[in-house]
């Protein structure tokens, strides 16, 4: 699953995600031997490109979409599933949840975060993409006009972008079920255009070499890949508990 089986897919198959972001999601799936023969739950398939790739690499694949019929990968299929509703999957059925450029787009992510929890096995990996808010482009984007970039009216126009996810926020969920945060990777060092669309400059020219000697972290990355691990907790933060 490099980046040549990601260049190498049709146009039809292609990621429509910001550079890099199809790339740090699979590489933790990849580098990870607890998932070298993993069933892996893809929530929002799409048009099945990351389907495909998992596939490929010897995996099982489960696919589900709020809209299956875009799904296009020959030999596969996609099944109907609303993640804002439960997932139609018993307990502990997966090794892995994927789920790439859709938390943002719920209006209760976190409602799918404790689903996908629940469906997987222990130890099993929840990993999921979504813009990283808290970097330097993100916070002086705020200082200086009250939105977060891939936040603009641009996105919740045209792809209904409502939610922003912060650390702090994957952070305290986690405390609410068995999970917890393993590891949290960058895409490319970038910020998108200020109508929210990505920048498409195939890793070449001078702006790229200048970005490119920025660390992909917290800072300066542009996408936030999470790695949330399904463990047993004795206690859990009880959800809408409060004091006073």
């Amino acid at each position: 699953m490099e980046r040549a089986a990601i260049t190498a897919l049709p146009p039809e198959l292609s990621p429509q995600a910001a550079p890099g972001t199809w790339e740090a999601a699979l590489s933790m799936i990849a580098e990870d031997t607890r998932l070298a023969n993993a069933r892996v739950l893809n929530c929002g398939a799409g048009r099945g490109g990351l389907s495909k790739l998992i596939h490929d690499s010897g995996r099982e694949v489960v696919s589900v979409d709020l809209h299956p019929e875009h799904f296009v990968v020959a030999g596969l299929e996609c099944q109907f599933a609303d993640v804002t509703k439960p997932l139609p999957y018993p307990d502990e059925s997966f090794d892995c949840v994927l789920s790439v450029e859709v938390m943002e787009h719920l209006e209760n992510p976190w409602f799918f975060f404790r689903e996908a929890v629940r469906v997987l096995r222990l130890g099993g990996q929840f990993i999921f993409t979504s813009p990283n808010v808290e970097n330097v482009p993100s916070r002086m984007n705020f200082l200086r006009q009250g939105e977060l970039p891939y936040f603009r009216q641009e996105s919740f126009d045209g792809c209904y972008h409502v939610t922003p996810i912060f650390s702090w926020a994957v952070d305290r969920c986690c405390s609410t079920c068995d999970a917890v945060v393993e590891e949290v990777r960058y895409s490319r060092v970038d910020w998108p255009r200020s109508n929210d669309i990505p920048r498409y400059d195939d890793g070449k020219g001078w702006r790229r070499k200048l970005l490119n000697l920025l660390p992909s972290n917290g800072r300066f990355g542009e996408i936030a890949a999470y790695r949330i691990a399904k463990i047993r907790k004795e206690t859990r933060f009880e959800v809408g508990s409060h004091t006073g």
